[in-house]
């Protein structure tokens, strides 16, 4: 999703001016005139970066400052201050109350700019270190649930249906064929947490995306079922090879294509496709026409078990996560309550190469 920005100044020229750039330069805005009417608008957008103006009726941005980061949930969230008080004494108290930045006015739009974009890069990058060493507590949990399950529950599946076989009685039949049931959920998931571990050690080759993608549409068909989904490939050709584990690739790319059929009640449409950027970046994108998702669950979906249904969203995301990142991508994801969901994924490609055509 596009990084928030919260504007809050007093002044409504410095708000209109402020929005109008951080909007022209892609990021979703909100404002507010005071730091009560802020801390309102904290809760409900949630932003990751907060324009802080200090001399302000009601609650100053010092004030506004001091409670954002005395409060767990909102410690992380990035403030520049922005104020005509240029001294030393003022800028030390704005630091000390947990500013990351502070610019003096009068000051130049490109340069808060700048500042803007500087301090969400260096957020990205903790974010990621942070997730990074869930992902390994996560590795190091799994492994310990596999190690702990495995054996009975393949003794209690076993034992189950060998008792079903012989057992004549209706209601004991019912209660082993609730038994089988959850059994076999519960083999699912250990399927899932083997696939898991499989990821963290990808085999690296180079491969063609365009190829990979074909081979995750035509399995992914095969879970439409009686739905009416019709799933578009939008390729571009002649593109780039790169350092891959198809095999990895291609579980990822299904899992982000089971979760959209998921998303499509009875009739709708699904396309996957591949685009340049700029930079060496390799673009693959994932739309459908599905429910939706609240902005919080978008937000949260590829943490690791968010959601109860560890055979499609709960573990599968968190693989596709991990496999992108693997491959020196990042994922992420636009999506808006009944108008469809939009996975957008980009390689940053190093060392890739146009394959050559192929004589006829």
């Amino acid at each position: 999703m596009k990084p928030r920005i919260l504007i809050v100044d007093d002044n409504e020229k410095s708000r209109f001016l402020l929005s109008e750039k951080m909007t022209a330069d892609g990021y979703q805005v909100d404002t507010a005139k005071d730091g009560v009417e802020g801390l309102e608008k904290v809760e409900k957008f949630r932003p990751d970066l907060v324009l802080l103006d200090i001399m302000m009726p009601r609650m100053d941005g010092y004030e506004m400052c001091r409670r954002l980061k005395s409060d767990e949930r909102t410690r992380y969230i990035s403030v520049i201050m922005l104020t005509a008080r240029g001294e030393l004494d003022d800028k030390v108290m704005g630091l000390e109350m947990g500013a990351e930045d502070y610019i003096v006015k009068p000051y130049s739009l490109v340069e808060v700019s700048a500042r803007v974009r500087s301090l969400l890069r260096v957020k990205m990058l903790q974010t990621k270190l942070r997730e990074a060493e869930k992902m390994a507590v996560l590795g190091e949990m799994v492994d310990q649930i596999a190690h702990e399950v495995r054996n009975p529950l393949v003794s209690i599946g076993g034992m189950a249906r060998r008792l079903y076989e012989h057992e004549t009685n209706p209601d004991h039949r019912k209660y082993l064929e609730v038994m089988m049931a959850y059994v076999e959920r519960l083999e699912k998931m250990m399927e899932r947490i083997d696939e898991y571990k499989g990821i963290l050690t990808p085999r690296m080759r180079p491969g063609n995306i365009n190829q990979v993608i074909e081979e995750a549409v035509e399995e992914a068909r095969k879970f439409i079922g009686e739905k009416d989904i019709t799933i578009k490939t939008e390729l571009m050709p002649g593109v780039p090879e790169f350092e891959m584990d198809s095999a990895h690739l291609r579980v990822a790319l299904l899992n982000l294509l089971h979760n959209s059929i998921d998303a499509i009640d009875r009739k709708g449409e699904i396309t996957i496709s591949t685009l340049p950027a700029e930079g060496n970046i390799l673009v693959v994108k994932i739309r459908d026409t599905g429910c939706g998702m609240e902005s919080e669950v978008a937000r949260r979906i590829f943490h690791p078990f968010f959601t109860s249904k560890v055979t499609g969203a709960g573990l599968g995301l968190t693989i596709a996560y991990r496999v992108i990142e693997n491959h020196n991508g990042d994922i992420e994801v636009e999506s808006e309550k009944g108008k469809g969901t939009t996975f957008t994924i980009r390689f940053h490609l190093t060392g890739s190469r146009t394959p050559e055509p192929s004589s006829l």
